[in-house]
């Protein structure tokens, strides 16, 4: 739990470092280069493949084709008033590390950092930093929360097995100690048939003297 309460941080702090820095640059679409913005978020792309469409359509319905994003006719009051073209697309750098491209066209000219919308810019980037890490927290947490349920499952399936062990420990007990009764019984007879016997043999001794005598009585009485 304390890994995964240390991985919480480091994310919350990486992504914080993160988002503070919207770059500028330019990707390919197709064979058309569009000018546009970076920002690297510390989050595996295949939430924000689903963060950032759902984010989008707060401004107009998304399209999109693999791993492009469109909105042909985005409405963005804070940036203008005219129809706004999103395009934009996710790239994976590496695991946990992700790359968002965002290009806004105005009439068809983009806007950069020249321009007085890139404050605009700038805000509905880091708005979707502040909504992809509330995401992700729950991401986290739910992570958290689930790695604490199988450890209580881990411990109390241990709990559980012990307590068998320790049930099969006493009738194994039970069953050596009944036979240790049984034993004592057994011995305490046979050492009863050994007396018994001996009793026997020396009774048998006697009558075999008894009629030895006896043997040799008539042998005497012949003439």
């Amino acid at each position: 739990m304390k890994k995964v309460m240390f991985l919480i941080v480091a994310a919350l702090v990486s992504n914080w470092c993160d988002a503070q820095t919207i770059l500028s640059g330019s990707e390919l679409f197709g064979k058309d280069r569009k000018n546009g913005f970076y920002m690297t978020l510390s989050i595996e792309d295949k939430y924000l493949e689903k963060d950032w469409p759902t984010f989008l359509s707060r401004f107009g319905n998304v399209s999109q084709t693999k791993e492009t994003y469109t909105i042909p006719a985005a409405s963005i009051p804070d940036l203008t008033s005219e129809p706004v073209t999103v395009t934009s697309k996710i790239i994976s750098e590496q695991r946990g590390k992700t790359k968002i491209f965002a290009s806004f066209e105005i009439g068809g000219v983009a806007v950069s950092q020249e321009l007085d919308g890139y404050a605009a810019v700038e805000k509905l980037m880091k708005d979707f930093y502040t909504y992809a890490m509330q995401y992700e927290d729950v991401r986290l947490a739910e992570k958290d929360a689930g790695e604490s349920q199988k450890n209580y499952d881990r411990v109390k399936k241990t709990g559980s097995r012990i307590a068998r062990d320790i049930e099969r420990n006493k009738r194994e007990k039970e069953s050596l100690l009944k036979k240790i009764e049984d034993n004592k019984l057994e011995l305490e007879k046979l050492l009863q048939e050994q007396t018994a016997n001996l009793q026997d043999l020396e009774n048998a001794k006697i009558a075999i003297e008894e009629k030895q005598k006896s043997l040799n009585t008539v042998k005497n009485r012949k003439p």
